[in-house]
């Protein structure tokens, strides 16, 4: 499985509390303290794309890849895109639904997971990189914190 390698993402340890009546702009891994940009799309409110390095993240049945990011203007038709990602708020009554299992061990509550709305496949990061994975509520690397704020990036 390949992996996209965010190393050289910002890390630290601010809590981001969940944006209420606002689009998520920024997500934050709970296990890795990664950033990543969001991207709202134009089809729901849940709906996102991923962007990393001005990519899109790209989900197919049997991999996933950069591509560039499609703006989608004219979405009537267009209820699946494989940079869809659908976000949910995890609770623990309604983990077992979204997540497809209960944790093993007492978790904290509530998290965020992007789901990929074709493959139905978890956004994961670890320390060795990003990708798509069987969701699992066991899996730290699978929950996010989101804000409404934009990552923004220095120019170097």
């Amino acid at each position: 499985m390949s992996r996209l390698n965010l190393s050289s993402l910002d890390k630290d340890n601010l809590k981001i509390p969940y944006p209420e009546d606002e689009r998520v702009k920024t997500i934050k891994g709970k296990a890795t303290n990664q950033y990543i940009t969001v991207i709202p799309q134009k089809l729901n409110n849940d709906t996102y794309a991923v962007s990393v390095n001005d990519q899109c993240v790209y989900g197919f049945t049997d991999k996933y890849e950069l591509r560039p990011c499609d703006k989608l203007d004219n979405i009537e038709d267009v209820n699946f895109h494989p940079q869809y990602f659908e976000i949910k708020k995890v609770f623990r009554e309604n983990e077992r639904r979204i997540m497809g299992n209960k944790p093993d061990k007492k978790g904290e509550y509530p998290y965020t997971a992007f789901i990929h709305k074709s493959t139905q496949h978890c956004l994961t990061v670890d320390n060795k990189g990003l990708y798509l994975t069987d969701c699992d509520s066991n899996n730290l690397y699978q929950k996010w914190m989101v804000s409404p704020n934009e990552n923004i990036c220095p120019e170097l």
